[in-house]
């Protein structure tokens, strides 16, 4: 439980591999004129325990119910690994809107909203309780 009071960015990082399905994106697809997924193998995240996920989950559970804004940009940002601004392709379609035009937040509103998620979720597992304070 040490890890998760010295960093917890990383331990919420952690979570959001552990929760998000993968279905379909493990093999490599066999038709020519489908592309692969993409490598993530350069962005490996170390697996976080069954246990502390369980644990995690249970709290971002408490926090959905508390305040659903919160939870919506932790799960944007941990979960769906949204980016945080739009992603163009090189002909400046839109191809992944960032967070903060999803939610039409200012950066600073984002950040401000983002270290109380972390800070509650950090104080519900210290506190092994899941009482959601925003």
């Amino acid at each position: 439980m040490e890890l998760v009071f010295n960093d917890i960015k990383k331990v919420c990082t952690q979570w959001g591999y552990w929760a998000t399905p993968r279905l379909g994106t493990e093999y490599p697809c066999l038709s020519v004129s489908i592309p692969t997924p993409i490598d993530e193998s350069k962005r490996r995240v170390d697996p976080i325990s069954e246990s502390l996920a369980e644990e995690i989950e249970r709290c971002v559970l408490v926090m959905r119910k508390a305040t659903p804004e919160l939870y919506d940009l932790f799960m944007a940002t941990y979960a769906y690994r949204l980016p945080l601004y739009n992603e163009y392709d090189r002909n400046r379609a839109l191809v992944r809107m960032g967070i903060l035009e999803r939610f039409g937040i200012k950066k600073t509103r984002y950040f401000e909203q983002m270290k109380i998620a972390e800070t509650a979720l950090k104080l519900m597992l210290s506190k092994n309780k899941c009482l959601f304070l925003a």
